[in-house]
């Protein structure tokens, strides 16, 4: 039979909660961002490295004259279990110490808080594994104990170990995004011998197939794609996030599966209405513009958008309706905007007539008057 690890029986094993463990109150208990020394939107990796930074200086076994060393390790690993657990997080952080208190009924409960003393430790094949209480949160027992005492100890025999997961980025064009496209990635990433000890770069290519309507910041696992495992074990896996680019001439923006764009019109389309041309993420349509249409109005292209995830539909295009005010305009034309004025403020209806009462003539403000350039000429 094997050696246990250190500071832990491998015989150990914990079947229920048979007594409730007091602990201190929600409102008493440190934060757990100032207990592990990390701001509040550290990434995971940093969290679990302050962790280990903690674990191995606060082990007690490394600690046997420091009584107050088993508080703080406890103290740790409660702040970790928590920060590491995606939904735990989010409930501490909307919550604090109560949002994963499993008596506080917000249905959470970190390591801690009057539970299972042993929770996210599990003993029951033999082996010591730390489980963050998430999906695929188990974290390596080696890793962890190479932390707390370097390495170079006389091991347990395992079964050939997993490959590990690999991290890498791509980059696509806005179009790309949104009708998906095929991205070669060039890998290179450091493989340790486990017999030899010795490290090695591996390079290889791997080509991605990005879906119609992934956005920026989302993530692909390519499953099999990280580096290679121990011998007879799978690959680990490939974690890929998106950064997408904008779009290049700036006419298209995105607000998820939606596109909203803009289109010029006319004085004159606003008030008779008409048509325009506006282009879409898959060609030229011919829109229609209603009468009497206000500055700013929004018009729908409905399924005109980005396609969804996973999904046959698709988002909308909004166009903005943008009117376009001359600033020089004919004599004729003067005359023609001057009698709609005035027509406008004989029938008694329209804004230039409620206006004209108090300011004078809309169009007078923006085209002067012809009295005044009378005077002027005068003079």
């Amino acid at each position: 039979m094997s050696s246990a690890r250190p500071g832990f029986s491998s015989s150990a094993s914990y079947t229920g909660r048979t007594q409730q463990v007091r602990s201190l109150s929600s409102s008493a208990k440190r934060d757990f961002y100032e207990v592990l020394n990390v701001a509040r939107g550290a990434d995971k990796g940093t969290v679990k490295k302050a962790y280990f930074k903690l674990a191995k200086k606060y082990h007690p076994d490394t600690n046997t004259d420091d009584n107050s060393a088993a508080d703080k390790f406890k103290e740790a690993t409660e702040a970790y279990e928590v920060l590491s657990d995606p939904k735990q997080r989010e409930l501490y952080d909307n919550y604090g110490h109560a949002g994963v208190d499993p008596n506080s009924g917000f249905g959470g409960g970190g390591g801690g808080g009057g539970g299972n003393p042993f929770e996210g430790f599990n003993f029951n094949d033999g082996s010591f594994h730390f489980s963050q209480g998430g999906p695929g949160g188990e974290i390596d027992p080696e890793e962890l104990f190479d932390a707390f005492f370097g390495g170079g100890r006389s091991r347990r025999p395992r079964g050939p170990r997993k490959g590990a997961d690999l991290q890498m980025h791509v980059r696509l064009t806005f179009q790309e995004a949104v009708f998906g496209a095929s991205k070669d990635l060039h890998l290179r990433y450091q493989l340790r011998d486990p017999s030899t000890g010795q490290s090695s770069i591996k390079e290889r290519e791997v080509t991605v197939d990005t879906p119609a309507g992934i956005d920026n910041g989302m993530n692909l696992r390519l499953s099999g794609q990280g580096a290679e495992g121990d011998p007879g074990a799978s690959r680990g896996n490939l974690l890929v996030q998106v950064i997408v680019d904008e779009d290049k001439d700036g006419y298209f923006q995105r607000d998820g599966v939606d596109i909203h764009t803009e289109a010029p019109i006319s004085l004159t389309q606003a008030v008779l209405g008409g048509t325009v041309d506006v282009r879409t993420l898959t060609g030229v349509v011919e829109m229609k513009i209603p009468k009497g249409c206000q500055i700013d109005s929004k018009l729908l292209l409905r399924g005109k958008g980005v396609q969804r995830l996973q999904s046959t539909s698709k988002g909308n295009h909004i166009v903005h309706l943008k009117m376009e005010i001359p600033k020089k305009i004919t004599p004729r034309q003067e005359e023609l905007l001057r009698e709609f004025d005035e027509e406008t403020k004989e029938c008694g209806g329209g804004v230039s007539g409620r206006l004209a009462k108090a300011a004078g003539s809309a169009f007078e403000s923006f085209f002067g008057s012809k009295k005044k350039d009378k005077k002027k000429k005068d003079k």
